[in-house]
């Protein structure tokens, strides 16, 4: 009976260090993002918040078109910059449609290090310089990563 306690007891300290764990990494996180300068270049309203890490971050907003014509077939442009001005990367996120009036909320993550401020605006064309990288959220990248891995492993 003397061995079942002892089991009992390491299998409590165990969750209780992986329930501190969790609430401890979430919190240093959660405190870590800072809201970083946004410069809007477009003449369609658009709230857009930038926060970011010394590692990663992400824009979220909301775009309305007030331009008195739909938009199709574009995209928001955002570009990451350091300190120094210098071109951190830059990501896409396409606008399918949108009405007159109409208003969408958008969010994207990036993994730029150390990104200063961002500067936003809408273009027709992807520049052909872009790799198809820049399309995705690099939340789509881990996914896809995953499932690479995944594969790779399986075939070996």
């Amino acid at each position: 009976m003397g061995t079942m306690k002892k089991f009992f007891i390491y299998f409590l300290l165990i969750v209780a260090f992986y329930i501190f764990s969790k609430v401890a990494i979430n919190g240093a996180l959660s405190t870590t993002y800072a809201y970083k300068d946004v410069n809007v270049k477009t003449d369609i309203s658009m709230d857009v918040a930038v926060e970011a890490t010394n590692i990663n971050g992400f824009a979220k907003g909301k775009i309305l078109n007030d331009s008195g014509k739909k938009i199709e077939d574009s995209y928001i442009k955002i570009e990451c910059y350091s300190k120094n001005n210098i071109l951190m990367g830059t990501k896409y996120i396409e606008i399918d449609e949108l009405n007159t009036n109409e208003e969408k909320s958008f969010e994207i993550r990036f993994n730029f290090n150390k990104v200063h401020r961002a500067e936003i605006s809408i273009v027709d064309e992807i520049d052909n310089s872009v790799d198809e990288k820049s399309l995705l959220s690099d939340r789509e990248l881990g996914f896809i990563a995953l499932i690479g891995t995944f594969v790779f492993l399986t075939v070996i």
